[in-house]
């Protein structure tokens, strides 16, 4: 008796150190522009793709004429867009589209953005990529960055000098690449800072801090899979 509440005991310890298979899911999420400040937050042409049953699929999307807030952002044609699916594979892809960027008093400015991420997985392998992510006439700091087919490489950084900084086609991974992948493609994305503290006495001078006081990010989409 003893013996065989022993090998239960292992056999119930064994199950629960053995690896949890990922539930079948997709996610995805697409917007124009997001600004936050001092003056509070605003989002325009959201979209979150909504649950997705097997074999079924979905899709949403949001659209707005523009996004302004004085000396910080103006943008017009704002579309967000997701969809996905669970069949043999999970599948979803995620697109965002803003025109006439004109960010910071034109400190930033872009003819056109388009964020295109998708996502797949088959339980054995999982990938997502940002194909099709593209800027048109992209200028920063009166500096032209785009090249002859409108790609940046992934997370270019450049300085804002008094501003604070932007990152460019900014991508960040998520999943471990077998059952699960995902990512997320902010094509701009200003960091603003301020310098704060600091000074100087007869004992001596301390330097000031950066800290963050708000961000800006324009043609976001999102998307991931699991099997």
């Amino acid at each position: 008796m003893q013996v065989v509440v022993a090998l239960w005991l292992l056999n119930g310890v064994a199950a629960g150190l053995a690896p949890v298979t990922p539930a079948q899911s997709v996610s995805g999420k697409a917007f124009g522009a997001f600004v936050r400040g001092p003056g509070g937050t605003q989002q325009s042409a959201l979209a979150v793709l909504p649950a997705v049953a097997m074999a079924d699929g979905a899709m949403t999307d949001g659209d707005a004429d523009g996004l302004s807030v004085p000396g910080t952002i103006t943008t017009e044609g704002l579309t967000g867009n997701t969809s996905g699916s669970i069949g043999d594979a999970a599948a979803a892809q995620s697109v965002a589209t803003a025109f006439n960027v004109n960010l910071l008093n034109g400190l930033i400015t872009a003819s056109s953005l388009t964020a295109t991420v998708s996502s797949t997985s088959n339980g054995a392998r999982a990938t997502s990529n940002a194909l099709g992510s593209t800027f048109g006439d992209l200028v920063v700091n009166g500096v032209s960055v785009t090249s002859g087919d409108g790609a940046i490489a992934p997370n270019t950084r450049m300085n804002l000098p008094g501003v604070g900084y932007v990152v460019l086609n900014e991508q960040l991974p998520t999943g471990d690449g077998v059952r699960s992948s995902g990512l997320t493609v902010n094509l701009i994305h200003v960091v603003l800072q301020s310098l704060t503290g600091g000074g100087c006495t007869l004992l001596g001078c301390l330097p000031g801090v950066l800290t963050t006081t708000g961000e800006i990010i324009v043609g976001s989409a999102g998307s991931s899979a699991a099997m």
